[in-house]
């Protein structure tokens, strides 16, 4: 019976031990500040962003799109702040839409000149275990995501 407690007070440590991401970001700007708000808060940590931010090509059309890669994050006081079992926040903003997306790692790869957006994904997302690893392609058209629909179990 005494291990209620215990596991009571983990769950709630394990809680604050992730960024909560509750904010609406609309910029690179609002994810640095929610990224350093959340570095300092614990034992006035120092932020770093090291290369987060990417410059790429999502919707075909200038001007460029940025994708923030929150695994490139340093944080002095926690040593894994910003990442998880599952991988880490990867933002994509394209145009005034900023969208989150947890990923293990990601590459822009390109097919018949169309940029492709490939995230690597824990195997949750796919129907697997999260030791597996399965990848995700995210086109943009007409301002909105496209990537293909889960399949019917």
């Amino acid at each position: 019976m005494m291990m209620r407690p215990v596991l009571c007070a983990a769950l709630a440590m394990s809680v604050h031990a992730a960024p909560v991401w509750a904010q609406e970001l609309r910029s690179v700007d609002d994810i640095m500040t929610m990224a350093d708000t959340f570095c300092r808060s614990f034992e006035d940590g120092t932020f770093d962003a090291g290369d987060a931010v990417h410059q790429v090509e999502l919707d075909g059309a200038p001007p460029f799109d940025t994708i923030v890669d929150s695994s490139a994050f340093l944080c002095t006081s926690m040593a894994t702040a910003y990442c998880g079992t599952g991988g880490c926040s990867l933002w994509t903003i394209v145009g005034d839409t900023v969208t989150e997306f947890q990923a293990e790692a990601w590459r822009m790869i390109e097919w018949e000149g169309r940029p492709i957006l490939m995230i690597a994904r824990d195997g949750g997302w796919c129907g697997g275990f999260g030791a597996e690893q399965c990848f995700e392609a995210l086109t943009w058209s007409d301002g909105r995501i496209l990537t293909v629909m889960p399949s019917p179990e």
